[in-house]
């Protein structure tokens, strides 16, 4: 790692007018984030977090702090952006530019992540199981280290891609001191300490223990019933790939959430035709009718409850109509 790569971080910013561009609000609100006192001077808070130093009696931010606490830090830094994108082939389904501050941006490329992969549902007995797609706190630990550990020399974004089958993680620059992966495994070599430090501060939510994310992760993915990441690091990038589960979500090992299905307010006819639904796939009304002894009127009635508790979709129309799970 050379000397300029790894002051990043400590290099103040000699241009930034801290009266105008300094945002106060994103301060109050890490300062809660990290239970640290809120009756601090912004400058002494600074101070105290390595952001920014003292010249001739004056503050002075440094990079670190424009990047968590700048109204506008990519009006210094124009390729701060973590670019995500959900991509089916080679065509976009969605995607979005994320710039702000650096934890905020981790927040939204984590929503963003949330709202492209699928949460499955299974029914046994009384209970509806959901599934995530993938243990998000993995993914969560990836955007992290690359916006911790990338090359902020690089004139080059942090990308989150989204497939059918897989989700990478890409940060710009290699490993710090050309290391490989197995060798940085159980170390902690961070090239932006003060940027992982203030990650650190905000909670197991950003950081749980330095030198374990690659283990973590591994450990987390496995946890999950999914296949370790498969990490790719050279001159020009670090590359995490999570593969999903495909077509097999349902079997993967770890729920991630139980609900009682009365608490719901269903009905054992509605929780019975949940669970044949998980066997069979399909339902029709007239099915209903005769699974339960059921009138057309109350089958029409209990399916439409399941349909406005989004547990079902129709397709179809008339006699053709058709339910399944959601």
């Amino acid at each position: 790692m050379n000397g300029e790569d790894k002051n990043f971080g400590k290099k103040l910013v000699k241009v930034f007018n801290f009266e105008l561009e300094f945002d106060e609000q994103k301060l109050l609100n890490f300062l809660k984030k990290a239970n640290m006192p809120l009756d601090l001077v912004p400058e002494q808070a600074l101070l105290e977090l390595g952001c920014g130093k003292l010249v001739n009696g004056e503050f002075v931010i440094n990079n670190s702090g424009l990047l968590f606490f700048a109204k506008n830090p990519q009006r210094m830094l124009p390729w701060v952006f973590i670019r995500c994108s959900r991509l089916k082939g080679t065509n976009f389904i969605d995607k979005q530019k994320i710039a702000g501050n650096l934890w905020g941006m981790v927040d939204e490329a984590m929503a963003f992540v949330k709202r492209n992969t699928r949460v499955a549902a299974k029914f046994d007995g009384f209970k509806r199981i959901d599934i995530e797609e993938y243990p998000y706190t993995a993914i969560r630990e990836a955007i992290v280290n690359a916006v911790c550990h990338r090359n902020y020399h690089i004139e080059n974004n942090v990308f989150v891609n989204i497939f059918d089958d897989r989700i990478e993680v890409i940060s710009p620059g290699p490993i710090p001191n050309n290391l490989t992966v197995e060798q940085i495994r159980g170390k902690s070599i961070p090239r932006n300490r003060i940027i992982l430090e203030l990650f650190e501060r905000l909670g197991p939510d950003y950081v749980e223990r330095t030198g374990t994310g690659f283990n973590r992760m591994d450990e987390l993915m496995k946890e999950h019933g999914l296949n370790k990441p498969e990490y790719k690091a050279n001159q020009a990038f670090v590359e995490v790939t999570f593969q999903g589960p495909g077509e097999k979500i349902l079997e993967l090992v770890k729920p991630s959430n139980e609900t009682d299905l009365r608490e719901l307010g269903l009905n054992e006819r509605q929780i019975r035709a949940l669970n044949y639904l998980q066997e069979n796939k399909i339902i029709t009304s007239s099915k209903y009718c005769k699974l339960f002894d059921a009138a057309n009127r109350t089958a029409r009635k209990d399916l439409n409850k399941l349909l406005k508790k989004s547990l079902i979709e129709r397709k179809g129309k008339g006699r053709s109509t058709k339910y399944f799970l959601k």
